[in-house]
């Protein structure tokens, strides 16, 4: 019985991409964030650091780590702005950046050598004598970029979803479609990553350590009621909740957090969820800081809202 040769899902309309990860590929490839600032330290614009708001989901990433490409991506999010993330970038945290999320398909092993006779020169991270230029992303010639692939024994497996259908605005949202519920998965991971790094195990709510698979990354104020500079505060609008009820009790507003980051009784819980609701009445909220508290009173006053208006 033969096993079947390793397939990357490349659309018609699929772009490639370069990206010099040297620094960072331990921590940024398996985390799936690609990210750059807005503008270099004396406020000037730097062209392979804008180059990544080109990226669009369904495109094709190759991660270079000296001296070989090391990984494949596939982006599944549009551009959006960004502080960096918490892990593989040293710029400071209140840097205002551009991020496009990832999913890490293959590590792969695709020597400088038969980069630099496969890639045309003067093009994309090649100079004219086909050394590599100093950036962090480029621009791929398409062609070039799948014979680099096949050189790696993966299979080219053609992709029709419908460009139409992908979230190319800047946040999550739109059509439940294939490519848009990879993208929440994407989201899903990032921010529960980052939750995980300045947290720890345990739920917001309830206070317990859980198994990182037992917890998901719970948006304060969801993503589609928060302005563009609210989207960028990733490490606050969201927080950890088990999926032993806590999630889904704040979700629908069964659970509010006050001023002081107590957690409150919102709408009533019929049965098990009063009953359960009572065990959590009067706890610390974990993730209730100065940072947070306002996206806290936006989903308090929301829900108190809707029960007023009931």
């Amino acid at each position: 019985m033969t096993s079947k040769t390793p397939g990357v899902p490349v659309s018609p309309a699929a772009n490639f991409w370069w990206a010099t990860q040297t620094g960072n590929y331990p921590d940024a490839y398996p985390e799936g964030t690609l990210w750059a600032p807005l503008r270099g330290r004396s406020g000037q614009r730097v062209d392979h650091w804008e180059t990544l708001n080109g990226v669009q989901p369904g495109d094709i990433v190759l991660h270079y780590v000296a001296p070989e490409i090391r990984g494949i991506s596939r982006a599944a999010t549009a551009p959006t702005p960004a502080v960096p993330p918490l892990r593989g970038y040293t710029e400071p945290a209140d840097t205002d950046g551009v991020l496009v999320l990832t999913e890490p398909l293959f590590e792969v092993r695709i020597p400088w050598e038969v980069v630099a006779n496969t890639l045309p020169p003067a093009s994309g991270p090649l100079t004219v004598d086909k050394d590599l230029r100093r950036g962090f992303f480029f621009g791929v010639d398409r062609d070039a970029a799948l014979r680099l692939l096949e050189q790696a024994g993966l299979a080219i497996d053609p992709d029709e979803t419908p460009t139409a259908g992908r979230p190319a605005v800047r946040h999550l949202g739109g059509p439940s479609d294939r490519w848009t519920m990879g993208a929440v998965r994407t989201e899903q991971r990032y921010l529960r990553n980052q939750q995980l790094q300045l947290r720890g195990s345990s739920c917001s709510i309830c206070g317990q350590s859980f198994p990182e698979e037992l917890l998901v990354a719970a948006h304060i104020k969801p993503r589609s009621a928060c302005s563009e500079e609210e989207r960028m505060d990733t490490r606050n609008v969201s927080m950890l909740a088990c999926l032993f009820g806590c999630d889904a009790l704040f979700e629908h507003g069964y659970l509010t957090v006050g001023d002081g980051g107590i957690i409150e009784a919102g709408r009533p819980g019929p049965g098990q969820v009063g009953e359960r609701m009572e065990d959590l009445l009067g706890r610390k909220c974990l993730a209730h800081d100065e940072r947070s508290m306002t996206y806290f009173a936006w989903h308090r006053e929301t829900h108190h809202g809707r029960l007023a208006e009931a």
